[in-house]
């Protein structure tokens, strides 16, 4: 028959106390008759006498499998809660807590937890609706200006006109790729980082872009398109603030890295943190032609942290900055 357990932590830690304890003093007093020492407690003085020290080592060892077992007992639903914080995430769409197991306590925060991951799923999902409106209603008018444009007499205003709408295109697709990039997390396959690298290169050199390569790293476990947009993004940048970029592929025992050098003026150290908020420019990036819209350096950044890297800048002894990009090794 199961013995009913009160539900509060407080009134089983107690009661699992109480009981150890208990035991524990008669543990000791048992221990102290089996060895046939109760004849010498009237001929030795109490304080030198072994039962002392057989009773204190029997309380010890009670103590320290009460606590032991109360470690393990309070902390295996805090785990159970921290592995799904985790999850959470990393995957809006994991499984949620178990909400029948555990003291009332526990039961009560997952039940709040499963609330909050709901509540997230609904605006996630609310967003998504809204963006898919957003980009429905705006590409729309674009592409009447697109076809209107067309019937533009001049050239010369005819292509001014249509550069600035594909322009506005551009800004629409990023920002909304921005807002979308944690929609559904991307499958990871086994990467060939360094050749993708390379054929970069090999597509910014026939742009005519002045772009150099050393250094590989073997295969690793990655998700492609997050890892493309984030060399892409952090590639562009070089090329189009520094003229020209040197690329070095190294590899530790842990990590990818990758660092991209290019000969541009850097960044003020005070703004080599802030470059990386969403929309932020500097002063001298605003022209339309060179200065984007904000998003590359944070949608870089994001798509590292998404598979536990990172990017970082610095800027160069000799000039230039270095965006350094970390990824970790994963076969």
């Amino acid at each position: 028959m199961k013995i009913p357990v009160p539900d509060s932590l407080f009134v089983r830690l107690f009661l699992l106390l109480f009981f150890i304890l208990s035991i524990s003093h008669f543990a000791g007093r048992e221990i102290f008759l089996n060895l046939g020492l109760e004849h010498s407690v009237s001929v030795t003085t109490p304080q030198h006498h072994p039962f002392r020290m057989v009773s204190f080592l029997a309380r010890l060892a009670a103590v320290a499998l009460t606590a032991w077992v109360a470690a393990r007992w309070l902390s295996n639903p805090i785990k159970r809660m921290a592995r799904a914080a985790d999850e959470l995430g990393k995957n809006l769409n994991s499984l949620p807590i178990d909400e029948t197991s555990g003291p009332s306590e526990v039961r009560q925060a997952s039940k709040i937890f499963n609330q909050m991951q709901t509540h997230l799923k609904q605006q996630m999902e609310e967003r998504n609706r809204f963006l898919a409106a957003v980009s429905h209603d705006l590409r729309t008018p674009l592409t009447r200006l697109k076809l209107r444009a067309e019937k533009i007499g001049q050239q010369e205003l005819r292509s001014d006109v249509q550069s600035d709408i594909n322009e506005m295109a551009g800004i629409i697709d990023t920002t909304l790729d921005y807002l979308r990039g944690g929609e559904q997390p991307e499958a990871t396959c086994l990467l060939d980082i360094g050749a993708l690298v390379h054929s970069f290169a090999e597509d910014a050199k026939e742009c005519g872009d002045v772009i150099s390569v050393s250094g590989n790293a073997r295969p690793i476990r990655l998700q492609p398109l997050a890892t493309r947009r984030c060399l892409n993004n952090l590639l562009e940048n070089a090329l189009r603030y520094g003229e020209r970029a040197t690329i070095v592929i190294g590899e530790t025992d842990n990590e990818v890295v990758i660092t991209i050098h290019d000969a541009g003026p850097g960044i003020p150290e005070d703004k080599l943190e802030a470059v990386f908020a969403p929309f932020y420019r500097l002063d001298a990036s605003r022209s339309r032609h060179t200065g984007g819209i904000g998003l590359g350096l944070s949608i870089a950044r994001e798509m590292a942290r998404k598979q536990g890297g990172n990017v970082t800048l610095k800027n160069a002894p000799e000039g230039g900055l270095v965006a350094t990009l970390v990824l970790p090794k994963r076969y």
